[in-house]
């Protein structure tokens, strides 16, 4: 099965674009320092976004993308914004507090979120309101 020249430029301009994408990886991390906080605040947030009950695996993983360590739960519990519960079998679920919701205002988080999404459509579904296509069903 013969390969033409143009599928092997393809191949090697989508190699070009991961290595591109990398390397724009390793910059943006060795460049910019996390603000702790910050990751505290987006990392519990995403607890709480995952109908606040995290299994361990998940978590971890979380906190490896985040670019922070397993000891960053016992912080949190230690604080108060974060509790565990072991589950049969092994593992643990972990979940948000109360006081993590209130102090990191984790819910307003979820308005922040709605409003964003909510302004980028707004454009789109004025456009979708006034189309002949719409018109059709105001005749109705």
């Amino acid at each position: 099965m013969a390969v033409t020249e143009d599928e092997i430029r393809s191949a090697i301009a989508g190699v070009r674009r991961i290595l591109d994408q990398l390397e724009a990886k390793i910059g943006a991390e060795s460049s910019a320092e996390v603000d702790p906080y910050t990751r505290r605040r987006e990392i519990l947030r995403e607890i709480y976004w995952t109908q606040n009950n995290m299994d361990k695996s998940e978590l971890l993983s979380t906190l490896r993308e985040r670019g922070t360590t397993y000891a960053w739960i016992g912080q949190q519990v230690k604080k108060g914004y974060l509790v565990t519960a072991p589950v049969p079998g092994g593992g643990a679920r972990y979940s948000v507090t109360p006081k993590a919701i209130r102090e990191q205002r984790l819910q307003e988080a979820d308005k922040e979120e709605t409003m964003n999404w909510t302004a980028l459509s707004e454009e789109s579904f004025a456009e979708d309101w006034d189309s002949d296509e719409d018109s059709v069903y105001d005749a109705l």
